[in-house]
This record gives structure tokens, C-alpha cells and sequence, in this order.
């Protein structure tokens, strides 16, 4: 096998552990609400927002980290990406207010999510890898989800260090990147023409039905992801499940979703993306019922199967979008048409967390959200078949 294609590779294992780092903050995000809460008061929806605004800033710095990766140099781009990710934790630790919290992490983070994360990545991943680039793709991608892992050392941490002190920790490990990704990562792309392609244009890939289908199926996918999670830690703590058995599922629910994640990918080259697709969000409609069900029957079965049928499937749809895009645009386009798809997804993420809290607030009832998430994973399954139905139609 070509040494390019191996996934013994520092690129590959780098581009997880930046997604881990950076793009995962929002996953580690849930055992840091209660602390928050407890020192700031306000409410649910304001301090939720900390993690929609990081998703904001990857929704509009990720099309132009896209951009920027295939023309400039991709040390410098993911090494500012870590730098401001770490300037605004950093900020975070010593924020007096939860106003000045929030944007600190906020946007410094959303600056590191857009600079570091998917788009770029998967260029990165696209340069190095062809035949398995579905199972690349999928482990790099898989360093986001496994920012769940981070719940139960991060629990830990809070408990003896304090909030405050855990994020100055994870500002250090943070800044352990920024030399790595200058040793690794290579100065420019090869093989990438600097030449602006003349096969089609971005715009008449957007205003097709399948397009729209396709950002409906990468934006639903992380909105119902933050519906069913944000709130997790206090959920389960009010049917008398402790803050660490609650950390403990987040974790379990970060491993199955990391292997998920790489999988999916490993599946998808074998497989097909459009049945890995299927079969993903069939799995996160039977967890989000799980949840809802557990309402009205908290037993911890249907605990432990919304643990399970979430989060194996979990970001998943990340990789299977990649692998979809080249129905829809030549190579030539596919970081431009993945870098617009992508915004719908980093705005899914930005709403998902901010919204969760902002149904609570307003019904104090957790079967709402849990509803909502409900029909919007109906709704991204149909939005897959038409999908698949159009692009087929359209080829």
C-alpha cells in the first residue's frame, strides 16, 4: 500500500486530535453548564448560546478556510485556528461575567472551529488519501465526537480544579498543537491547481432540488444532535442519576460515536454512502424516541438505547455528505460545494444548544425538546430519499 494511503499517518492522527481539541469543544461543553449556571445564574438559553456562537463563527470562517487551504499554507491556517481557540478559552477562565464568558469562548472558539475543522480537514484528508478516503475521512472526523469522551476527565477536573481552572488546562494542551501542526502538515496542498476551474459554477450546483435536499439532511443532523444532548447532565440529574454516572454516559456516548464516525467512513467505501445515510438517521429516530419515551417511562434501558442509538450514528452524516457531494459537483468544485454545505450544518449546531435551552425556558419541559428533535430526524430522513431520488434522476 502507497505510504499516502495509510492510516498510520500524522496528518490523519493530527487532523483527529485538532478536531478532538477544537471542533469537540461543544461536545465536552455539557458538564461545564451546571458550574455555569451555579456561578452566573441566568438562564438555560443565554448559557447555551456560548456553544451556538462557536458554531456561528465555524458557519461563516469555514467557507473561507476552504478557500484559503487549497491556495495558502495549511500550517498557518489550522496553526491561527488553535491559537484563537486557545486566546478565547483563556478569556473564558478569567470572564467576570457570563456575558464577557460568552463571547470570549464564543467567538474565539468559533474562529478555531472555522479555521481547523471539517473543511479543512477533509482537504487535508482529500490530498493525502483516495481509495480509503471514506475511512480517513471518517477518523479524522471522528475527533469531534470524541470530545464526549473528554466529559468524564473533564467532570473530573471541575470537581477538583474548579471550571475556571479546567478550561486554563485545556487551554494548555490546546496550545500543544500549534508546533505539531507545523511540523506535519505539509506548506501547501499538492496537486491542487491554483486555476479557477471552468466546469459549472457553485451557483447552478445551489440553486438545484438537490442541493437543497442535501443541506437539509448536514443541517438537521447536528440540531437534533445538541437538542438530545445539551441539556444532558441536568436531565438525568433530575430523574436521580449523579453528575458522575451522568459524565460516564456522555463518555461511553463519545467512544460509540468516535468509532461510529470512523466506520460510517469504512462502510461508506464499501457500502455506498446513501445506505450508511439510511441506516444513521433510522438509528437516531429509534434514540431520539428513546429519549422522549423515557419520560413516561424512565426506565434506564430506555436510557442506555438513547445512548446508543444517538450517538453510534452521531456526526456521522459528516462523512456520508462528503461522500455524496461528488453526485452533485465535479472535483474541481467539491471544496467550494462542501464549504457551502457546511454553513448549513455549523448553523444547525449554532441553533441545536441555544435552542434546546430556549424550549425549556419557555414550557419547562423536557418531552418538547425531545419532540422537536423527534419530527426534525423525520424530516432529515426525507430530505436523504429525495436526495438520493434526485441526484440519481439528475446524473
Amino acid at each position: 500500500m502507497p505510504e499516502r494511503e495509510s492510516l498510520v499517518s500524522a496528518r490523519l492522527w493530527l487532523a483527529f486530535a485538532t478536531m478532538l481539541l477544537v471542533s469537540g469543544i461543544g461536545n465536552t461543553f455539557p458538564v461545564f453548564f451546571p458550574p455555569l449556571l451555579a456561578e452566573f445564574g441566568g438562564s438555560r438559553a443565554a448559557t447555551a448560546l456560548t456553544v451556538s456562537l462557536i458554531w456561528v463563527g465555524g458557519a461563516v470562517v469555514g467557507p473561507v478556510a476552504g478557500a484559503l487551504v487549497d491556495r495558502r499554507d495549511p500550517r498557518l491556517i489550522v496553526g491561527g485556528g488553535i491559537l484563537a481557540t486557545a486566546l478565547g478559552l483563556a478569556g473564558g477562565a478569567l470572564a467576570p461575567t457570563l456575558p464577557v464568558f460568552i463571547a470570549c469562548v464564543g467567538v474565539g472558539a468559533g474562529i478555531g472551529v472555522g479555521l481547523t475543522g471539517m473543511v479543512t480537514q477533509a482537504a487535508i484528508i482529500a490530498d493525502t488519501y483516495t481509495r480509503r478516503r471514506g475511512f480517513a475521512t471518517g477518523i479524522a472526523f471522528a475527533g469531534s465526537m470524541a470530545g464526549y469522551v473528554l466529559a468524564t476527565p473533564a467532570q473530573l477536573a471541575i470537581e477538583r480544579l474548579g471550571w475556571r481552572g479546567t478550561l486554563g488546562l485545556y487551554v494548555v494542551i490546546v496550545l500543544a498543537l500549534v508546533p505539531c501542526a507545523l511540523l506535519v502538515y505539509p506548506s501547501r496542498l499538492g496537486g491542487r491547481s491554483t486555476a479557477v476551474p471552468t466546469d459549472g459554477t457553485v451557483g447552478a450546483v445551489a440553486r438545484s432540488r438537490a442541493f437543497w435536499a442535501l443541506a437539509v439532511v448536514f443541517s438537521v443532523a447536528p440540531l437534533v444532535g445538541y437538542l438530545a444532548t445539551t441539556q444532558h447532565a441536568l436531565y438525568f440529574a433530575s430523574h436521580g442519576f449523579s453528575p458522575g454516572e451522568a459524565a460516564a454516559m456522555l463518555m461511553v456516548g463519545g467512544v460509540l460515536s468516535t468509532s461510529g464516525r470512523a466506520l460510517a467512513g469504512y462502510a461508506a467505501d464499501r457500502l455506498g454512502a446513501p445506505a450508511v445515510g439510511i441506516v444513521s438517521y433510522s438509528m437516531t429516530l429509534l434514540g431520539t424516541l428513546c429519549l422522549a419515551a423515557f419520560e413516561f417511562h424512565p426506565a434506564r434501558w430506555l436510557a442506555y438505547g438513547y445512548v446508543l442509538f444517538v450517538f453510534v450514528p452521531l456526526g456521522t452524516r459528516a462523512t456520508v455528505v462528503a461522500m455524496l457531494v461528488p453526485r452533485l459537483a465535479p472535483a474541481s468544485r467539491f471544496g467550494a460545494v462542501f464549504g457551502a454545505l457546511t454553513i448549513g450544518n455549523s448553523l444547525g449546531a449554532a441553533l441545536g444548544p441555544f435552542l434546546s435551552g430556549a424550549i425549556y425556558d419557555v414550557t419547562r419541559s423536557y418531552l418538547a425538546i425531545y419532540t422537536v428533535a423527534v419530527l426534525l430526524v423525520a424530516t432529515g430522513l426525507a430530505s436523504l430519499l429525495s436526495f438520493l431520488a434526485t441526484s440519481r434522476s439528475a446524473r
